[in-house]
């Protein structure tokens, strides 16, 4: 899908970007009233509210409203309290609503519960300071269990500095985490990470192993982006990102990627 959309990316805040795939059911499930997005600028893929229902709420509030000015007339007519009155009891923007199960299970340490709060708390509405806090918080908190969504997640948050000061050592140690889990998102992080020199020197030989690797496990996105890489590689580059990506995948151990981490 490559429509182009009208939302603002909130990693790099490019408006160059076109609506997503969902990835599954799961995906969509999780994020009511949201869609995936992805920046043409950065490659980041979002959430954001839907423009689709925004504008078929919008054709119904417009039914609504003739009604809701005739209250409103009604309410000035009747209230013999000052303006400056009302306007200190009229209402501020509510906070995004989380699911009372979901915040009880995330509370009790269910890390996938955690994940959808803070998507939530990041891409369910206008952001504050707070909101982003605890948005990290409850990422941080899922990454600690293992869960590689959140380690992703986490490690692009880092890299764009949205919602966090900007740290590239702990973008590089979260989706590095998450690629050698085998997630992958991971591993096509990684290798835009090594594409780009974010965290490590530009290696164009080592990104085409990481989204060699995604691809294989059925990233859509991992294919595109392998095949620009491709394009900077001389055939000995090519020659031998393809024998580590091989001895990576049969298990043997990975020389260059023991180097980085010890950096």
């Amino acid at each position: 899908m490559t429509l182009h959309a009208n939302v603002t990316c909130p990693g790099c805040r490019s408006g160059d970007c076109r609506k997503s795939n969902w990835r599954s059911d799961v995906e969509r499930q999780t994020n009511p009233g949201l869609r995936p997005y992805r920046c043409r600028a950065c490659h980041h893929r979002f959430w954001a509210p839907d423009q689709a229902l925004s504008r078929r709420r919008f054709a119904l509030s417009s039914a609504v409203l003739p009604l809701l000015g005739i209250a409103i007339m009604v309410f000035w007519a009747v209230d013999e309290r000052s303006g400056d009155e009302i306007a200190a009891h009229a209402p501020v923007a509510a906070p995004v609503a989380i699911d009372p199960h979901t915040l009880r299970a995330a509370q009790e340490g269910d890390a996938e519960a955690q994940l959808r709060i803070a998507k939530l708390l990041l891409f369910g509405g206008a952001q504050a300071g707070e909101q982003s806090a605890e948005a990290v918080r409850w990422l941080q908190s899922a990454a600690e269990k293992d869960n590689p969504a959140a380690m992703v997640m986490l490690g692009k948050l880092y890299r764009n500095g949205f919602g966090v000061l900007q740290d590239y050592g702990q973008a590089v140690k979260w989706i590095r985490t998450a690629a050698e889990r085998g997630d992958p998102d991971g591993m096509l992080e990684l290798g835009r990470l090594y594409r780009d020199g974010v965290g490590f020197p530009r290696d164009p030989v080592r990104a085409y192993v990481w989204f060699n690797r995604a691809a294989a496990a059925l990233h859509g996105d991992a294919v595109r982006d392998r095949a620009e890489v491709l394009r900077s590689l001389t055939a000995d580059q090519l020659k031998d990102a393809q024998a580590q990506s091989s001895a990576v995948e049969a298990g043997l151990p990975d020389a260059k990627l023991a180097k980085d981490n010890r950096q």
